[in-house]
């Protein structure tokens, strides 16, 4: 039969790691690398028979890559710590594995913010690409949204079934998030000298065209008021990342 070890990355996840884990105690495996949790994320993985290995975070594609890397069974399965494999998807997962009928499988993602599944907007389905026989892929290392890029001739299959991700929680939250993202975004525009002819124009036009694109084309509205809410955050998002890149190209920052 084949064999399922699963991967997973951590910092102070408490909140969220026992019901991860709790989703996927049928698999074989459980790899754990954690990068200086203080709660009681490590105690909660421990009490789940997670190998746990404490390494220095070195970026997001690093730190997934040197997970998948440590793990011994046929199949990986890489989850975020505030991501749930439903049932449905568990049998999928399984079915898959045993059949062998391709090399490497994506799910629909359905998200959760500020206490409501998102369905519209863009936030779904979301496909992530997290199941592979072991050796047949790797996160490529891309600064931000990183992704699982397969080797050469492999094949890929689709589930039905959506992973769960509890993002977001509270507005606090999104906003904590947007400022680390946003800065690690300018950063690499920067470096790859990916400016806007006209910081002017992209200020002026970054909120309204963000906001039009999740509210009204991907049709954000049908998510009602957390709809709404999710649309102004993240064309505030964008907004912010072109503020910062005007502030750094244009010599305001100290």
């Amino acid at each position: 039969m084949s064999t399922i070890s699963v991967a997973i990355v951590t910092k102070n996840e408490e909140a969220n790691i026992r019901r991860c884990l709790e989703s996927v105690k049928w698999a074989d495996e459980f790899v754990i690398v954690d990068c200086g949790s203080t709660d009681g994320t490590l105690d909660i993985c421990r009490e789940c028979g997670c190998r746990i290995i404490e390494r220095e975070w070195e970026g997001y594609a690093e730190q997934k890559n040197y997970a998948l890397a440590q793990t011994t069974m046929d199949w990986v399965l890489s989850l975020d710590a505030d991501e749930e494999v439903t049932p449905e998807l568990a049998q999928e997962i399984r079915a898959a594995v045993e059949s062998g009928g391709a090399d490497a499988y994506d799910m629909p993602r359905l998200s959760r913010f500020l206490g409501r599944w998102m369905r519209h907007g863009g936030w779904y389905p979301d496909r992530q690409l997290r199941l592979l026989r072991r050796g047949f892929g790797s996160f490529k290392i891309v600064p931000i949204h990183e992704h699982v890029v397969l080797r050469e001739g492999a094949t890929l299959g689709r589930f039905r079934h959506p992973l769960l991700h509890y993002t977001y929680p509270t507005v606090q939250d999104f906003v904590r998030k947007s400022d680390l993202y946003t800065s690690i975004e300018v950063k690499a525009r920067v470096e790859d000298n990916r400016i806007p002819r006209s910081m002017g124009l992209a200020l002026l036009t970054a909120f309204p065209r963000k906001f039009a694109e999740v509210y009204l084309y991907k049709q954000g509205w049908r998510d009602g008021l957390n709809g709404f809410v999710a649309a102004t955050l993240m064309a505030s998002r964008v907004y912010m990342r072109a503020a910062k890149l005007w502030e750094i190209t244009s010599g305001k920052s100290e």
